[in-house]
Formats: C-alpha cells, structure tokens, sequence
C-alpha cells in the first residue's frame, strides 16, 4: 500500500464518521429553536466545509507522487 493510498483510506474513513451526523442533525429530527437552532446550523455548516475539505484532499493529484520528507537521526545532523 502506497503512502498515499493510506491517506486516502484514513481520508475516506473520516468522511464516513462525518456522513451520519451530517444526516442525523439535517434530517429534521431535532426540533431547535432560537439560539440552539442558529448554533446547530452552524454546527452542520462546519461539518459541512470539513467534509468537503477532506473531500478535496482527496482528489489531490500531486499527492499521488509525492514522497516522504527524508528525515535525519541525530547521527547526520551536526
């Protein structure tokens, strides 16, 4: 599995946990009013902008090849 195959795994895994609160609290379930409603569309509105950022991320195509910062030990690094 490549670097960025997992990404997009544990990417497509959050999305998945986002789904059903997004469902859950735009499904008319929950009867808010004044203060409570305006916090809980902006709660949804959050969710929202998250999942679609995860989304972007993605179909990134320059993560495809992109590869691991080289990192130094202790020894190579004077």
């Amino acid at each position: 599995m490549t670097q960025y195959s997992t990404y997009s795994l544990v990417l497509r895994e959050h999305i998945a946990d986002l789904d059903p609160l997004i469902d859950r609290w735009t499904s008319g379930h929950f009867r808010l009013t004044g203060a409570a409603h305006d916090e809980a569309e902006e709660f949804v509105d959050r969710l929202k902008d998250l999942r679609a950022e995860l989304a972007s991320r993605i179909a990134r195509p320059d993560l495809e090849g992109r590869m691991t910062p080289q990192v130094a030990d202790g020894m190579t690094v004077r």
